[in-house]
Formats: C-alpha cells, structure tokens, sequence
C-alpha cells in the first residue's frame, strides 16, 4: 500500500519530490541515450527500477508532453515539447549569442559562408549561419545537420566526444593546422573547414567553420584562410571559456 505523507512535514514532501524529478531526468537521460524507442522493461532493468516506479513516470511525463509512445506503439520516445526546449536551449546558448557577431565578421573576413554548429545525433546541427550573398549555390540554414563522413564539424564532434571509429585525417589535420578539413562534402564541389569550441571542463560543445569551393584546399588548405579562421575561434572560445585544455587536442606541429 502507498504510504501518504503528512500534510505537515514539509521537508519529507520536498525530499519525495525531489527524488521524483532525479527519476524522471534518469529516464529521459536514458531515453537521450538509446538509439531508437525504449521498452518500460529496458528502462527498468537499466536503471534498476521496478517497471511500475517507471511505468508511473512514464505517464507523468507523458501526460507533460516530454514523453511520447513511439510511432509504432512500442516502446517511448521524446515528446515534442521538448524537442521545442532543446532547440530553444540551443539557439539561446551563451555560445550562440558570443558567436553571432564573429560569424559575421568571419564571412566579411573570408567570403566565404561562416557557421556555427553543436553536437547533434548522427552529426553536427546548424546553430547559425552568416551566408555570403555572392555564393548564392551554398544553401545552409538553421536546424540543418552536417552528417559523417563528410562534414568536418561533425567529425570533430566524433572525435572530441572520443567515439569510435575516429573518422580518418582528424588526428593528422588537427597536429598539422589545429582544424579539419574536407574536400567535396556532399558532392558538390564545395568543402569545409571547422574549428572546435570548447566547454570549461574541456569537452567539445560547438565548431566555428566556414563553406568554400574545394578548390581552396586543394592540394593544401589555404594556410591564411585557416589562420582567420582559427583567429575566430580563439575571440569566441575566449569569451566562452578562457583558458581552457581540452585533453583530446593533439600538440600542433611546428
């Protein structure tokens, strides 16, 4: 039977509530985690909870809209409420708001197409982008993700978040110009270069980069657009988090 707890004790319902909202973050953490729809009894078992604790939750946070049954009815996935609260979170970061005016600057700088990116599943999603009008061929907006093997930014992500496979020539583009590069991302003609931005205790939480004919890195990247490109990202990692070691960042050459 449930035990009620008195009206009086204001402290036991605050602890009982707080251990509520711990098990409800346990759970969307887990649902971030998995690659497709989670079953109560997955959930269960990878929390060490019975499936009915989960099971209540599950309707709590259903009946909020952070939870939804999945398409096919097995299983649950986020709801849309807060696919709204992530892009919100995202597109409102500290970062984003830092980066916007050295975008722009970056493009003036260039010519070329300035973005900022974060981590995404599967790539590297478009925060914001400074396009230049004189390149009207490159298309990119907001909400739009960069995926592997091709986009530069979302290998630095793959990198960085020390997921394997690493995506081949990071390591080397990283020790060689302290960015990657790639040539012919999706076929087009066009390439890109990204620089990581990181988080004070050192983890990767965006790339600055900019979209350019491939023939500018070809055979070698062209060493004064990497340098205003890495000029860039050091104002912006500056403002962000100063003084930062990322572990993951191999020494420079030379």
């Amino acid at each position: 039977m449930k035990q009620s707890i008195p009206d009086g004790d204001d402290d036991l319902k605050s602890a009982a509530t707080v251990k509520s909202v711990e098990v409800a973050v346990q759970i969307l953490d887990a649902l971030a985690d998995a690659p497709g729809p989670v079953r109560v009894t997955e959930l269960a078992r990878s929390l060490d909870m019975t499936k009915a604790r989960v099971s209540r939750h599950l309707q709590t946070l259903m009946s909020l809209g952070l939870v939804d049954h999945a398409r096919d009815g097995e299983g649950y996935v986020f709801g849309r409420k807060l696919f709204k609260f992530g892009r919100a979170a995202v597109y409102r970061s500290n970062v984003a708001e830092i980066a916007r005016p050295y975008l722009s600057e970056l493009c003036a700088q260039t010519g070329h197409t300035a973005l900022l990116t974060t981590p995404t599943k599967g790539g590297a999603m478009v925060v914001h982008a400074v396009p230049n009008p004189f390149e009207p061929g490159i298309m990119v907006q907001p909400g739009m993700v960069l995926s592997l093997p091709g986009s530069p930014a979302a290998r630095l992500f793959y990198y960085f978040e020390n997921r394997k496979p690493i995506p081949p020539r990071v390591f080397e583009n990283l020790s060689k110009y302290g960015v990657d590069f790639e040539t012919d991302t999706r076929g087009n003609g066009l390439g890109g270069i990204a620089a990581p931005i990181f988080e004070p205790d050192g983890q990767i939480c965006a790339s600055v980069g900019v979209i350019l004919s491939s023939s500018l890195l070809i055979p070698e990247p062209d060493m004064q657009l990497l340098a205003t490109v890495k000029s860039v990202t050091r104002e912006i990692q500056k403002r962000y988090a100063d003084g930062v070691v990322p572990p993951l960042m191999p020494p420079q050459a030379g």
